[in-house]
């Protein structure tokens, strides 16, 4: 199997959209599933009569190389240890899919890819509560189980872990970056924009395509999305010649925005940016539309999930820009098509293809490349650390290429790659504005 090799072969596949989250949500999907997501599920969460991977897609060219024509199991001995750090249970935020998904690309990749050339991966997770102690906790135990790499879900509270993470020089790679901790650390690696993507771009496309001349930026009051969405989005707009910004702020537990978006109407501007999701998605479309705000308005990915249309109607969300990471027409790789299998097979039957899970799949299958790259009597933190730094325009598993030197956002050295793409609700579906946006140019000033 000669996994170095990368094609760009043009496929026709099935669709999946990730998303980008902005601080504190996470990355949604919208999917047309493969005949393979239909398969029964065993006890054991496998959906055992569906097709192995592999055999759908036989000699591939991938972001890692070509996969196998035939599935190649990995051996049990020396595992290689990487960690994962993931909220859960707990009413403040609770995102067990990224880890499922994460577990589910392991599977495939011990059962079906060989592992790294015949050493298999071990995934020790560990679950925080929104807790700064429970963090460090989990960062700990990462450390004392030998992880060589710990690979992000959504960790809100990584003031607490990313501290131990550095002291030990244990590498973060991937996850879904929400707070300035993970965005700025030098052993911190990820293959998003964050906020602070999403704000430039939609900052780039109202000033520039929609020529824009009053904008409102609404964010919940919480350090990471006020820097994200003033120190990015706002300056974005005014070099771009929108000197009419106003900023509002919301309570970021609020999930009433009457007062925000009557406040934002009365503005009468051509443009409303909001700079959150998760739970504020549903209201702030369905209150801008009752009000009848005509102001084109500009949310996260996270606020396209089907469900929510489904959940306020599809004229509340009809004319909606979001933000997301992959093209709606894969040009390259059948890397989305390959997440949906990789899923249906290997993935808990609580895990929707549909959903956050595209982050935490996406992350191991770049580590996994990185690994690979190295070659399995290579691997440890400070390989992984000198290896993730050197990246320089690397495929990214059904994303933008990534670069790792520390210079792609200002002040955000972690992000490495940040490029967006842009879509509009229209007629039940998602409609693709733009090719990728080059945020890092837009934030160069």
């Amino acid at each position: 199997m000669h996994r170095n090799e990368r094609g760009r072969t043009p496929w026709a596949v099935a669709l999946v959209l990730l998303v980008l989250a902005a601080s504190g949500c996470v990355e949604k999907t919208v999917v047309q599933e493969s005949s393979a997501t239909s398969a029964p599920v065993s006890q054991g969460g496998e959906r055992a009569d569906g097709p192995t991977v592999v055999s759908q897609f036989p000699g591939v060219d991938t972001s890692f190389g070509k996969l196998p024509r035939e599935p190649v199991a990995a051996g049990t001995d020396n595992p290689i240890v990487v960690g994962m750090i993931n909220q859960e249970n707990t009413p403040l935020g609770s995102f067990p899919e990224i880890r499922l998904a994460a577990e589910s690309a392991v599977k495939w990749i011990n059962t079906e890819l060989g592992g790294v050339d015949g050493r298999p991966i071990q995934l020790e997770t560990c679950i925080t509560t929104f807790s700064v102690e429970k963090s460090q906790a989990c960062a700990q135990e990462m450390v004392q189980k030998g992880a060589v790499a710990v690979t992000g879900g959504i960790d809100v509270s990584s003031n607490g872990s990313v501290p131990i993470l550095e002291q030990n020089q244990l590498p973060l790679i991937g996850g879904v970056p929400v707070n300035n901790d993970e965005m700025k650390s030098p052993i911190s690696f990820q293959f998003s924009g964050g906020s602070p993507g999403a704000m430039a771009a939609f900052a780039d496309y109202a000033a520039n395509t929609q020529h824009a001349k009053k904008v409102v930026v609404i964010y919940g009051d919480y350090a990471p999305i006020k820097e994200a969405a003033v120190n990015y989005g706002s300056a974005v707009l005014k070099r771009n010649g929108v000197s009419d910004v106003t900023e509002i702020a919301y309570p970021i537990t609020s999930t009433d925005f009457l007062p925000t978006m009557t406040k934002a109407k009365q503005l009468e501007p051509d443009a409303i940016f909001l700079a959150a999701a998760d739970t504020a998605c549903a209201p702030a479309m369905k209150t801008a539309y009752d009000l009848g705000i005509t102001a084109k308005m500009y949310l996260v990915g996270a606020c396209a999930a089907p469900a929510i249309a489904d959940q306020i109607g599809e004229a509340a969300v009809s004319g909606r820009i979001f933000n997301i990471e992959g093209p709606l027409i894969a040009t390259g790789p059948p890397e989305a098509a390959i997440y949906g299998a990789a899923v249906a097979k290997y993935g808990d039957p609580k895990l929707p293809i549909a959903s956050a899970g595209t982050i935490g799949f996406r992350n191991v299958m770049n580590l996994y490349a990185m690994m690979l790259e190295l070659g399995p009597d290579n691997i440890s933190r400070a390989s992984l650390l000198e290896h993730a730094r050197a990246a320089v325009d690397h495929p990214s598993f059904n994303g933008h290429n990534y670069t790792c030197d520390g210079r792609q956002v200002p002040n955000l050295p972690a992000l490495c790659a940040p490029q967006e793409i842009l879509v509009e609700h229209r007629d039940g579906t998602l409609a693709q504005l733009t090719d990728w946006i080059d945020v890092p140019a837009l934030l160069q000033g």
